[in-house]
């Protein structure tokens, strides 16, 4: 499964030489992520409330290797790579004119709200992932 969506470099996201700020990858990934699961039906919410279950990012592999500026507009790629027991990994990069600004492969693991533990995705969330 694949999802992707723009988006506009914005002041607040940039250093003072106008570059953006590298930790704000990281968000626009978040948003790829939620996007996707969302695409496949998967909603985060119903998740917490009828399953007391929460995502956490356990793992970041992030490769810089060129900038974005104020006011670029970029896309956000994001990928299911794999989905096992509680983890799902995903492969996700900005991209700008076809060129690869930042990739990343970012692990979650599912983890109980009451144990704060990794415990398995429920088996209609992994029928819809695989």
């Amino acid at each position: 499964m694949k999802h992707q969506f723009k988006q506009r470099i914005i002041y607040k996201d940039t250093d003072a030489e106008g570059v953006a700020y590298y930790a704000h990858y990281l968000e626009y990934f978040e948003q790829g992520r939620m996007e996707l699961l969302r695409s496949l039906g998967i909603s985060l919410k119903d998740l917490k409330e009828k399953y007391n279950k929460v995502f956490a990012v356990t793992r970041v592999e992030c490769d810089y290797s060129s900038p974005a500026y104020f006011d670029d507009e970029i896309t956000i790629k994001t990928e299911l790579d794999k989905v096992s027991g509680a983890k799902i990994i995903f492969k996700q990069e900005a991209v700008k004119d076809d060129k690869t600004l930042v990739s990343a492969i970012i692990t979650t693991c599912a983890i109980s709200l009451k144990t704060f533990k990794p415990t398995r995705l429920p088996q209609e969330l992994t029928a819809l992932l695989k």
